[in-house]
């Protein structure tokens, strides 16, 4: 029984072994899928980062705050300032290069200070949408600014152009000057931010860390390899059919246990073999912790048995193995659509993903989501185990019945 049995996996494991080709291909597809929706996911969460180009014609104390203007706290993470010439900014925002380019005529400090038109030309970007507009609010408050300052500045700039460069460095001069603009600006401050209410600032909670998304499409494309896996190794039963081997299996008293056992054990050892190569692989990328690993491991092998347990037994109620085949492959992609290989449980809506942890795969991704993301090791309980052990077998026990009560013969 034993002799048979060994014999029966190294068969099946030294057949396997030679198709290559398919394992190649029941893990390219997933990675392949899985390194575009992961480069989508890592990709797409940094900030946005715009350029501005100034070609600054004036060269001047007022035009120098313009420009620095642009690079202050929050908005320097958004808006990078290069100055450039002007036929070079011409230049770099036509071939879309930057976001905005602004051009600072000569003679801006002088038109300021005497309060005649300048012109500030601002040319923006139109493939882009969000940054241009950041741009031109912020140049416009910027020129709302300057309105406000001459209005309430005007006479003490107007003393400070008035003045010769005597009276510059007179000290009752300047703290007459000085003195002025402080009493307009105490009179102002009160009026733009009045307390008006009485506000007590609570510490938020702590918010809950936001998942990793991409790691949330990890399970789902470690299933989509299990299930292209098990159903090619399931339709190996229509090989050992044509060959003639179920026949005189199913008149030697014994042996169909023995060989449906030997199937179960090699189905097992290449489900495992898939799942290290996609563990190590997820567990390395996304840095999760390795005491999970074994347990992650074992879950999905043995999930993968089931799997191939179940698609066996599929496959031979239909006549022929070009139906089978068919069949169970259109059966394939509702199972990884529903069962979270192309959107995450966790990100569909909460009736949907019920029914996709109703399905065989939906049942093992779950489980398999909430071990990775559990603070401790082997979070998955006794019960989930149980269920996944019941699947099982019963899909081998129907994969048994059916070869012994006429698949075999026919």
């Amino acid at each position: 029984m034993f002799g048979f049995l060994f014999a029966s996996v190294r068969k099946d494991l030294a057949r396997w072994r030679q198709d290559r080709t398919a394992f190649l291909i029941w893990l390219g597809i997933p990675f392949l899928i899985g390194g575009l929706l992961t480069l989508m996911m890592d990709g797409g969460s940094g900030t946005p980062t715009g350029v501005l180009l100034i070609a600054d014609q004036d060269d001047s104390l007022l035009s120098g705050i313009v420009v620095g203007a642009y690079n202050q706290d929050q908005l320097g993470e958004l808006i990078v300032v290069e100055k450039v010439s002007a036929v070079e900014g011409e230049k770099r925002i036509s071939d879309g290069e930057a976001s905005g380019f602004l051009t600072i005529p000569a003679g801006f400090q002088d038109a300021f200070l005497n309060e005649t038109p300048v012109t500030l030309r601002l040319k923006t970007n139109p493939a882009q949408t969000i940054l241009p507009g950041i741009i031109e609010d912020v140049t416009e408050i910027l020129l709302d600014l300057g309105f406000y300052a001459q209005r309430l500045l005007g006479p003490e700039i107007q003393q400070i152009q008035n003045s010769g460069s005597n009276n510059l460095t007179d000290d009752i001069f300047v703290s007459g000057i000085s003195v002025d603009i402080q009493n307009k600006i105490n009179k102002v401050v009160p009026k733009l931010s009045p307390p008006l209410l009485d506000i007590v600032i609570v510490e938020p909670p702590p918010a809950e860390p936001q998942p990793d998304m991409a790691l949330l499409f990890l399970p789902g494309i470690i299933l989509m390899a299990v299930l292209f896996s098990s159903n090619s190794l399931a339709a190996d039963y229509w090989a050992e059919r044509e060959k003639g081997t179920l026949r005189r299996l199913v008149s030697a008293p014994g042996a169909l246990a023995g060989f449906v056992a030997g199937k179960v054990i090699a189905a097992l050892v290449v489900m495992g073999a898939i799942a290290t190569i996609t563990l190590l692989i997820g567990f390395s990328y996304h840095d999760v912790r390795w005491d999970k690993f074994l347990s992650s491991l074992l879950w999905v092998s043995f999930g993968g048995v089931g799997l191939f347990a179940w698609f066996a037994a599929v496959q031979m109620l239909f006549p022929n193995e070009r139906a089978a085949n068919l069949l169970t492959t259109i059966l394939l992609f509702p199972l990884m659509m529903a069962g979270g290989s192309f959107f995450p449980l966790a990100a569909l809506p909460d009736w949907i993903a019920n029914i996709g942890r109703l399905s065989p795969n939906g049942f093992i991704v779950d489980r398999l989501s909430g071990e990775l993301g559990a603070a401790e090791a082997w979070s998955i309980d006794v019960r989930s185990w149980l269920t996944l052990f019941a699947v099982a077998i019963s899909g081998l026990a129907i994969s048994a019945w059916r070869l012994g009560s006429g698949f075999a013969r026919k």
